[in-house]
C-alpha cells in the first residue's frame, strides 16, 4: 500500500469538499456511552442508537472522537450528523471490521433551535459538495 493510500485508509483529510458521505441518524440511546482512550491522543466515545426503518428496529453504532457528549440517559432521543466509515481492527489472530457513524455533531433531545442549527450545518455541507468535483484516486 502506498503512503498516500495508507493515509487515506487511516482517515487523513487531504482535501475537504470531495466527499459525498453524509449521514444523519435520529434515534433513542440503547445503552450508556462507553469512553476509550486510543493511542494516548484520542478519546473515542461509542454508543448505539435504535431507529425504526420500515417498521423494524435497527441499531446504529456511533463513535465520537475527542468530543464531549452532553449528559444523556438510556432512552434519550439523540440526533447525530457525520459520515459512515468501515473500520478494521485485530482481535487475536483475526481481522474484524465494524461499520459505524463517525459523528461530527450530536444533539440530545428534540430542541428545535439545536436541531435547526444541526440541519443548517448539513445544508451548508451539501452546498459545498454540490460545487466540488470528485477526483479519481490513482
Amino acid at each position: 500500500m502506498t503512503k498516500r493510500a495508507a493515509k487515506i485508509a487511516r482517515g487523513a483529510n487531504e482535501r475537504s469538499g470531495e466527499s459525498t458521505n453524509l449521514a444523519i441518524v435520529r434515534g433513542r440511546l440503547v445503552a450508556s456511552p462507553t469512553v476509550r482512550v486510543i493511542d494516548r491522543h484520542q478519546r473515542a466515545t461509542t454508543f448505539d442508537l435504535a431507529t425504526l426503518v420500515a417498521g423494524r428496529r435497527v441499531v446504529v453504532p456511533v463513535v465520537a472522537l475527542n468530543m464531549d457528549l452532553p449528559v444523556v440517559k438510556v432512552g434519550d432521543e439523540v440526533t447525530t450528523f457525520g459520515h459512515v466509515r468501515r473500520r478494521f481492527f485485530r482481535v487475536g489472530a483475526r481481522t474484524q471490521s465494524v461499520t459505524e457513524l463517525l459523528a461530527e455533531q450530536i444533539v440530545v433531545g428534540a430542541s428545535s433551535k439545536r436541531l435547526e442549527k444541526l440541519f443548517g450545518a448539513v445544508v451548508a455541507r451539501q452546498r459545498e459538495l454540490r460545487s466540488a468535483t470528485l477526483q479519481r484516486q490513482e
